[in-house]
């Protein structure tokens, strides 16, 4: 990007926020080497992640050359995510995007924090609209800001070499059945918690009075049975069994562990690695109240720079979800703890 294609010093723009110009280069360097980081765990690349991207590399780039840091216009931002846009469409077709960006940016600003702060950092960087005043010339201006990180229950975790930090994404589609109940989080209070109860214990209790009559079916009655009637009896009882497990497992595994695999029953088709989180979160009155949601937790091997996605350890991990890198599943797994969203290397 030409000096001369930009508008304006970011110096001018945002006077009103001295707290994020207080960092110096090098700290707003790791933000923004923070920043591209979290995007490459988004998967595939929307218009609107390029946008976001290309906004931090230009930014990331003037650093490095020691040039003061600039806003940009439509036709620059165009420019950046090497879109072909006529320059009288620019202003158009970023506005639909930047809207776009900034819903889908407002939903993952949890991961992008918590990015920054297993980084060791201090702000976060974060793609910033400053509106014009209208009319001629007076079009509004794009840059990467930096906050200042909230403060966090969780104190930042130094990571060791060869660690991973993973960080958590609650923009997930559940089945289309279940986005009335789950979308926003099913909170464990009121008649959710009594539902949530009910389907647990109830579900148990209707499993436990079907077998109960199966088996009294099978030794009670004193007329001789046919094969055929001992065979149908106890094949409904294994099927009653086997639907009681798959339905009501997951209810009791969430109750012991907190965090389990979303069964597939729960998701869109479109997604994989996904958990089943009963999250302790902040109530209205000081307390704190169980939020069932889903989450999927990721991050980037240390090894491979490819993408870690949490399974179920089985055999060789009871109990534990453990992280797996998608090209490397085999060689590269590493532990995941839900508080610090952090993990070491177990192979």
């Amino acid at each position: 990007m030409r000096d001369g294609n930009i508008l304006n010093q970011i110096n001018n723009l945002a006077c009103n926020q001295p707290e994020t110009f207080q960092a110096d280069e090098n700290e707003k360097l790791a933000a923004l080497e923070s920043f591209l980081g979290f995007l490459k765990l988004q998967g595939k690349e929307t218009k609107a992640l390029r946008v976001a991207r290309g906004l931090a590399e230009d930014t990331q780039e003037r650093l490095n050359e020691g040039k003061a840091l600039v806003a940009y216009n439509s036709v620059n931002v165009a420019e950046m995510a090497e879109q072909p846009v006529a320059p009288e469409r620019a202003t158009a077709w970023l506005a639909k995007i930047w809207s776009n960006l900034e819903e889908r940016l407002e939903e993952r600003e949890t991961g992008i924090q918590d990015f920054a702060r297993q980084a060791g950092l201090s702000i976060y960087a974060w793609p910033r609209k400053t509106p014009g005043a209208g009319g001629a010339g007076n079009n509004s201006t794009y840059d990467i800001e930096f906050l200042k990180l909230p403060a966090s229950d969780a104190g930042p975790t130094a990571l060791v070499p060869g660690s991973i930090a993973y960080v958590q994404d609650l923009t997930l589609k559940p089945a289309f059945w279940l986005k009335p109940l789950i979308q926003t989080g099913f909170a464990l209070k009121g008649w959710r918690r009594i539902a949530f109860l009910v389907y647990g214990i109830g579900g148990l209790a209707v499993v436990g009075a079907l077998l109960v009559l199966l088996w009294l079916a099978l030794t009670t009655q004193s007329a001789r049975k046919l094969t055929g009637d001992v065979v149908t009896l106890v094949l409904f009882a294994a099927m009653v069994g086997w639907l009681g497990f798959v339905f009501l497992s997951p209810f009791w595994r969430l109750i012991d562990l907190r965090i389990i695999m979303a069964p597939d029953l729960l998701l869109s088709l479109r997604e994989r690695g996904v958990q089943l989180e009963a999250a302790k979160e902040p109530a209205g009155d000081g307390q704190h109240v169980r939020v069932i949601r889903l989450v999927r937790y990721s991050g980037r091997c240390p090894k491979c720079g490819e993408t870690v996605h949490l399974y179920d350890g089985r055999r060789e991990f009871p109990g534990r979800l453990v992280g797996k890198c998608d090209e490397h599943p085999a060689e590269h797994v590493y532990s995941f703890d839900r508080f610090t969203k952090t993990g070491s290397p177990l192979r």
